[in-house]
C-alpha cells in the first residue's frame, strides 16, 4: 500500500465523517486529495471499494499498534494494558461515525456480511484487551477472563459516551486509574464470587482465538521483513540481502529460536540504518519464543 492511497483513504475518511457516506462524493474526496478522478480510479473502483479499504486498513493498522505495545521492552506488563486502554479509547472516538454509517447503510462490503464486518472490527478489541489481562493478572483471571473483558470494555465505553457528550476528552491517567483500580477490586474478590459471564455473551466471540496473538507476531516479523529487505536493496549490499533473505526463510520455517536466526540478526543489527528494525525483529522473537513456550507448557 502506497502513500497516495494512505492519504485517499485518511481524507475519505475524515469527509464520511463529516458529511456521512451517503453524501460524500468522489469528486469532494478527489478535491480534498488535490488528485486527478483518473489518480482516483487508479486505485480505488467504487465508493464502495474505497470503503473496504478503509476497513482493512484501519484493521491493519489497529493489529499493527497493539502488536507494537505488546513487544515493547520499555513497557511493563500492566502499562501495556493502560497504553491499550487510551489507544482503543482513542480508536472508538475517531472511528465512531465511520463503523456507524457503515452497518447502516451497507447490507454488504465486497461480498462480506455486514454482521461479518463488525464482528471483525469488534474481534480485533477484544482480542487486544485478553492479550493484556492475560499477561497481567495470569492465573488469577483464567476462570473469569471475559468476565473482567466484559467489566473492562463496558468501563471503555462507558469514557467514550461521557466524552463524547462532554465534547472534550477524560484525562487519560483518571481514565487508566479508575478502569485498573475496578479490575483490581474485582480480581481481589473473585475467591469470594463465580464469574457468570461467559466468552458467549460477545456477539463476536466466535471471531476471537485465544491463541492467534502468535500469528499476529508472526505476520508483524514479516512484515518488519519485508521493510528491511526494501531498505537493503536501496543500499545495494549484497551480503546484508542474503542475511535477511536466511532471516525469512527462517520465520517461515517458525524457526525463531534457530542458530541461523540468531547469526543474522546479530550480524544485521551492525548495519547503523536498519538496527532500529533489527532491535524490533528481536524484541518480536523474543515474544514469539515466549508464546510457544507457554504453548508448549498447556
Amino acid at each position: 500500500m502506497d502513500e497516495k492511497s494512505k492519504l485517499i483513504m485518511e481524507v475519505a475518511q475524515t469527509c464520511f465523517n463529516t458529511q456521512g457516506i451517503k453524501y460524500t462524493s468522489i469528486d469532494e474526496i478527489v478535491k480534498e486529495c488535490k488528485i486527478s478522478k483518473s489518480t482516483f480510479y487508479k486505485y480505488f473502483s467504487t465508493k464502495e471499494n474505497l470503503v473496504s479499504e478503509i476497513i482493512s486498513y484501519s484493521n491493519e493498522k489497529f493489529l499493527k499498534y497493539t502488536t507494537d505495545i505488546d513487544i515493547d521492552k520499555k513497557l511493563n506488563n500492566r502499562d501495556k494494558l493502560k497504553k491499550k486502554i487510551i489507544f482503543i479509547l482513542n480508536y472508538i472516538k475517531t472511528n465512531f461515525f465511520f463503523n456507524t454509517q457503515i452497518l447502516n447503510e451497507f447490507p454488504e462490503i465486497n461480498g462480506k456480511s455486514r454482521k461479518k464486518i463488525k464482528n471483525s472490527i469488534r474481534a480485533n478489541v477484544l482480542q487486544a484487551y485478553y492479550v493484556s489481562l492475560i499477561d497481567v493478572y495470569g492465573k488469577k483471571i483464567e476462570n473469569s477472563v471475559w468476565e473482567v473483558i466484559f467489566i473492562l470494555d463496558s468501563l471503555v465505553h462507558e469514557f467514550s459516551l461521557i466524552n463524547r457528550l462532554n465534547d472534550e476528552d477524560s484525562k487519560e491517567e483518571l481514565v487508566e486509574t479508575f478502569i485498573l483500580r475496578t479490575i483490581d477490586i474485582y480480581i481481589e474478590n473473585l475467591k469470594k464470587i463465580k464469574p457468570i459471564i461467559d466468552k458467549s455473551i460477545f456477539y463476536s466471540y466466535k471471531e476471537v482465538d485465544e491463541k492467534s496473538s502468535y500469528k499476529l507476531l508472526e505476520v508483524r516479523f514479516l512484515e518488519v521483513v519485508g521493510k528491511i529487505k526494501i531498505i537493503i536493496d536501496k543500499i545495494e549490499n549484497k551480503k546484508l540481502k542474503e542475511a535477511i533473505l536466511k532471516v525469512e526463510e527462517q520465520a517461515i520455517s517458525k524457526l525463531y529460536n534457530s542458530l541461523i536466526m540468531d547469526a543474522m540478526l546479530a550480524y544485521l543489527e551492525k548495519e547503523n540504518v536498519i538496527k532500529e528494525d533489527i532491535c524490533l525483529l528481536n524484541n518480536l522473537k523474543i515474544k514469539l519464543e515466549e508464546e510457544n513456550l507457554n504453548d508448549t507448557n498447556e
